[in-house]
């Protein structure tokens, strides 16, 4: 019986080791307006590590298409409409989103596991 616990248990230690290691290699940055009114995804497992008033970069511990959802769900639910079909490509998805005349694009990409950037068109 403790070797057949032994054997589950100690890949999931191992696991779990290895995904409390995420560290991503950009320093933090506080998020500025307007990205910090918009409720995006960014409390759990994500770093900001660029913040203006024209664009927003976050890197995310989460899968692409997870994180994608996440911020999907987080513009529309406040009033950002998709524009356009995402631009899909091998190493990430990009997104054209408006609001009362104003553009975005969320460039959702291949970066320390996911990066994004959100940008003012």
């Amino acid at each position: 019986m403790k070797k057949l616990l032994s054997i589950f248990i100690f890949p999931a230690m191992i696991a779990l080791s290895l995904t409390a290691c995420w560290n991503p290699s950009v320093a933090e940055v506080p998020i500025t307006a307007p990205w910090d009114r918009m409720n995006l995804p960014i409390e759990d497992d994500a770093r900001v590590w660029a913040s203006d008033d024209k664009t927003l970069k976050v890197v995310h511990k989460a899968a692409r298409r997870d994180v994608a959802k996440a911020y999907l769900d987080a513009l529309e639910k406040d009033g950002w409409k998709l524009t356009a079909q995402p631009a899909v490509r091998e190493d990430g998805t990009t997104f054209n989103f408006e609001k009362s005349g104003q553009k975005i694009e969320v460039d959702v990409y291949e970066f320390e596991n996911t990066g994004v950037i959100i940008e003012k068109k």
